[in-house]
């Protein structure tokens, strides 16, 4: 088993910013915000703030999922395969224990998490209504959103790897040392919790953004969590080398894009790689 290494391409990011791109144009049609407004209105809230979302979530995650999966053993289409981090045989662990692991999580952690993201909300003051927020103000929300995910990341997965937690807790993730899509969200059940979980939804419960801006941030969240995860530096999907060398090697490399690292010096081995080298 090989890792190669990739700078970041100009075209990182790409696919993300079409989906935001595609969310703001579409809250912004009168036909859309008409039919939402109809949605609120007839749909029970818990519905909205809780199926919804995890409905999003599925559909994303086994669609990605599915769609590298499907590369991993074919090895094609070209235009995605070419772009593959390590080589060799994967180190991975076996799939019954995958599918056992995803059950528990997807079937009963996942729904009972967002039910409680909807308490915290409700908690929080917030209720399901029809707004539909300016671009200014969405894309403001998504920054905050977005940089509360990266500084709690950082901060459960590098306490993750205190010995005893890397032990008891945060092996399981590392069994995927080949990384692959579908071990975006295989972890141990606390991992799972207040690592997976609560990375995504913490800026959620800071921000507490409207209906819309909730089912953007889950789609763009998700997209970028999995392509950190393919096992491929896909160059018009976000940068997935930094994660990719954090299952290679599991001492360093802590963050979801660097920022952090470079800041705590947590990445010195990898800041030494060069483009195109292999490892």
């Amino acid at each position: 088993m090989a890792f190669t290494y990739t700078r970041k391409p100009i075209t990182q990011s790409i696919s993300t910013l079409v989906l935001v791109g595609a969310g703001l144009l579409l809250f912004q049609w009168t036909a859309a915000r008409e039919w939402w407004s109809g949605v609120v209105e007839s749909t029970p809230e818990w519905v909205l703030v809780v199926v919804v979302p995890y409905m999003l979530h599925q559909c994303v995650y086994w669609g990605m999922s599915a769609a590298f999966g499907y590369v991993d053993k074919h090895n094609k289409p070209d235009f995605i395969a070419r772009y593959r981090i390590q080589s060799g045989k994967p180190k991975q662990p076996p799939w019954p224990k995958v599918w056992r692991n995803l059950a528990v999580s997807q079937l009963l952690l996942s729904p009972l998490m967002m039910l409680l993201l909807w308490g915290l909300l409700r908690l929080r003051g917030w209720s399901a209504t029809d707004d539909i927020d300016g671009p200014v103000t969405i894309l403001v929300q998504l920054a905050i959103m977005g940089a509360c995910a990266a500084a709690w990341f950082y901060a459960t997965h590098r306490f993750l790897h205190r010995p005893w937690w890397m032990k008891k807790v945060h092996r399981i993730h590392h069994e995927f040392r080949t990384s692959s899509a579908i071990a975006s969200i295989y972890a141990h059940p606390i991992e799972f919790i207040f690592g997976n979980f609560f990375t995504l939804a913490l800026g959620v419960i800071v921000v507490a953004p409207t209906l819309p801006v909730l089912y953007l941030w889950t789609v763009m969240a998700l997209h970028t969590v999995i392509a950190h995860h393919s096992g491929y530096a896909v160059p018009w999907m976000s940068w997935s080398v930094h994660h990719d060398w954090h299952h290679y090697r599991y001492k360093e490399c802590f963050g979801t894009l660097g920022i952090l690292d470079r800041i705590f010096g947590t990445e010195p081995e990898f800041r030494e790689l060069k483009h195109g080298e292999t490892r």
